[in-house]
């Protein structure tokens, strides 16, 4: 009973809007339109519009494009979570739609029931596992079978579906139907990596596909059903973009997006297979969105404090070589404080196993200033045994600034990366700007 009312509370969470609205334009179509129901018959022609005009590159490389069946996936993103850059796993809430037009129809035998058709209204379809609907009337009699395309979410560690599937024949004349479910997953993301830290950018990827049943002569043959996108007559304007899109308002913990949002692709589908032909080869649709990290707190706060400390420490060497005890304490007391705002930063940088960006630029900024003072302790002991002239270390103070100025200048460059700050201005999210 527990289990039951909890599903039924996470069914109250699962937003429908786009659903309903969807229903509603077909059936307006269907009854004073009958030019928006035509392309959804799955005629050779239209399907290769649909697909050109709606796929990714990849279907150039299936075999042939005079394609019929077609499962067209449509993706709504409604949540997601900060990435986890250690265990690589992202939350993700989103719904799956799918749309196919089904064979002609099974019927199993009905008990005490009459064969007659029965009103769209009195009937339901009502999910049994994850492949096959039943038509049901208001008892429990199963008055038709029908088979469902099992999608499979390939890079979910963990999910949780949210409320019950839904399946709606949206035409009766090319039996256009839809199964929609919602879920929230934790998705693997094995690229992850936070080497440029903190201008790290992720791919975050949602991977799915239909790998049950695709052998040759099943039910979802590989050969006859194409994975594909939804296409405006599957949706028929009842959505902005026909194959998915972000909710408007989904903002990503300390990362931001660019404003074209989901990026819909091809990934070949091998499963470990020593060599597979283009004509053998499946795929999955990959849904990807590039995000980037907000760098303003570091780009604002704690590089330009670190800069000054490290041209602070350059000044120094405007001291004569002779004063090597002065120099040396200077130089050590910067340090310290150096030291101080790497232990506190380090904190809450990203726990992983290699070095990354800001680390090195931290560790050459504490390599500057300890220069300075095995510089200045070398001149010091040359002086003491007139090695050289007070003059003659002058001019090499002269060089030692020129060399750390333009580390410095260099340590800039590789930390803000001006490429990185050129793409920025093609984003909504913050300007990293000093």
């Amino acid at each position: 009973a527990m289990m039951k009312n909890s599903v039924m509370w996470l069914g109250e969470q699962a937003q429908t809007q786009f659903l309903d609205r969807n229903l509603e334009a077909h059936n307006y179509s269907d009854g004073t339109n009958l030019q928006l129901s035509a392309p959804s018959s799955p005629s050779p022609s239209s399907s290769l519009s649909n697909l050109r005009k709606f796929a990714m590159p990849s279907y150039n490389s299936v075999d042939t494009l005079d394609v019929i069946n077609t499962i067209r996936f449509q993706v709504i993103v409604w949540s997601i979570s900060a990435p986890d850059v250690k265990t690589h796993r992202v939350s993700m809430k989103f719904r799956v739609t799918v749309f196919w037009n089904a064979p002609p129809p099974t019927r199993p035998n009905i008990v005490n029931g009459d064969p007659t058709r029965n009103k769209i209204q009195q009937t339901m379809w009502v999910m049994s596992g994850r492949s096959t609907a039943f038509q049901k009337k208001m008892s429990d009699c199963h008055t038709e079978k029908l088979d469902v395309p099992p999608v499979s979410i390939l890079n979910a560690d963990s999910l949780e579906v949210i409320g019950m599937p839904e399946v709606q024949l949206l035409r009766e004349d090319s039996r256009l139907y839809r199964w929609s479910c919602m879920y929230r997953a934790q998705l693997l993301q094995n690229e992850i990596s936070v080497n440029e830290f903190p201008h790290d950018e992720h791919d975050l990827c949602l991977r799915l596909g239909i790998i049950s049943q695709r052998h040759p002569g099943g039910k979802w043959d590989k050969r006859v059903w194409k994975v594909g996108l939804a296409n405006e007559s599957d949706t028929q304007g009842s959505i902005r973009v026909p194959f998915g899109l972000l909710v408007d308002h989904v903002q990503i913990p300390e990362f931001y997006y660019g404003k074209e949002g989901l990026n819909f692709e091809l990934a070949p589908l091998n499963h470990g297979a020593d060599h597979q032909t283009l004509k053998d080869s499946d795929y999955c649709l990959a849904v990807k969105l590039r995000v980037k990290r907000n760098s303003g707190y570091y780009d604002k706060n704690i590089m330009p404090l670190l800069s000054m400390l490290n041209i602070v420490s350059i000044s120094i060497l405007s001291q004569d070589a002779d004063n090597d005890f002065q120099r040396s304490l200077l130089s050590l007391n910067i340090a310290f404080v150096e030291v101080g705002l790497r232990m506190a930063l380090d904190s809450h940088l990203p726990s992983v196993g290699y070095q990354i960006k800001l680390q090195r630029i931290l560790n050459f900024f504490f390599y500057s200033i300890l220069t300075v003072v095995l510089e200045s302790s070398l001149l010091s002991f040359l002086l003491d045994h007139d090695v050289i002239t007070l003059a003659f270390s002058r001019k090499v103070d002269l060089v030692m600034v020129i060399f750390l100025l333009l580390n410095q200048a260099y340590l800039s460059l590789v930390y803000t990366s001006f490429d990185r700050w050129r793409e920025d201005h093609n984003f909504d999210g913050e300007e990293n700007s000093w």
